[in-house]
Formats: C-alpha cells, sequence, structure tokens
C-alpha cells in the first residue's frame, strides 16, 4: 500500500468518525436514548469538567432529566476536526423551557471512537451556566 492509499484511508476513517458524532449529537439534542446507546459503547466513559466520570447511563439519565422537556433543543455546530480516532466538536447549545429559561451554553468536546462507537469524551463548558439554569452540577 502506498502512502496515497494509507491517507485516503485514514481520511475515510476521520470522515466516518466526524459523521457518526455529529448523528450522536443531533440524537441527544432531542435524548433519543435508542440511538445515544447504539453510538455510546456500553464501557464508554465521559467526563466533564468540574463534574467527572459519567458512563453512559448516567449521561443519557442526566440528558432526560436536564433537557428532556425543553421547547427548543438545538446545538449549533462551531466546528469539528477529526483526525484518526479522535474527533473535535466546539458547539453552542441552546435549549429553550415552557417556564422562560433559556440555556445557552459553549462546549468543547473530545470524542475518541473504536469500531465506529464513542469510548470516550472529554467535555469541556461553563459549569457557571449549567449551575445558574439548574443548580450546582446540574442537580
Amino acid at each position: 500500500m502506498n502512502d496515497d492509499a494509507i491517507e485516503a484511508g485514514q481520511r475515510n476513517v476521520a470522515d466516518r468518525n466526524r459523521a457518526t458524532v455529529l448523528r450522536l449529537m443531533r440524537a441527544m439534542d432531542i435524548c433519543d436514548a435508542d440511538t445515544i446507546r447504539e453510538i455510546i459503547a456500553p464501557t464508554a466513559t465521559w467526563w466533564v469538567l468540574g463534574v467527572g466520570v459519567l458512563d453512559r447511563e448516567n449521561v443519557i439519565q442526566q440528558l432526560q432529566h436536564l433537557l428532556g422537556n425543553a421547547q427548543v433543543a438545538e446545538t449549533h455546530i462551531i466546528g469539528t476536526t477529526a483526525e484518526d480516532d479522535r474527533v473535535a466538536v466546539e458547539a453552542r447549545g441552546n435549549f429553550v423551557f415552557a417556564d422562560g429559561r433559556a440555556y445557552r451554553n459553549h462546549y468543547h468536546h473530545l470524542y475518541t471512537l473504536s469500531a465506529d462507537r464513542v469510548i470516550g469524551v472529554r467535555e469541556y463548558l461553563d459549569l457557571r451556566e449549567t449551575e445558574r439554569i439548574f443548580g450546582p452540577t446540574g442537580g
């Protein structure tokens, strides 16, 4: 295999990983637990700055609890970078609730994938904004 073929293969993996992550993010906006479970491996870890490590079921539970009843639920992708088994996403969330609360946060996620599934996430966000809307550490 020549260098061009290797590079093309790496690009294909990175592009496929990017598509998987973007599909996951859409599923998370609408709290689609089935799709989230399909994409995130059962043993995956999701680390959140200021919160710690969550497992897949904790992530789904938190999403449903905090964002499940949002009347507007959308994440705007600012940019992505995909390389090998990693996909970085910069995004801005917009979630509006019936009581008038608006949760708007900025995120940077670093996803690690293996065999088309997410196996690890590092999430950086403004925890003060999360606590302003939902209370201490999103609780």
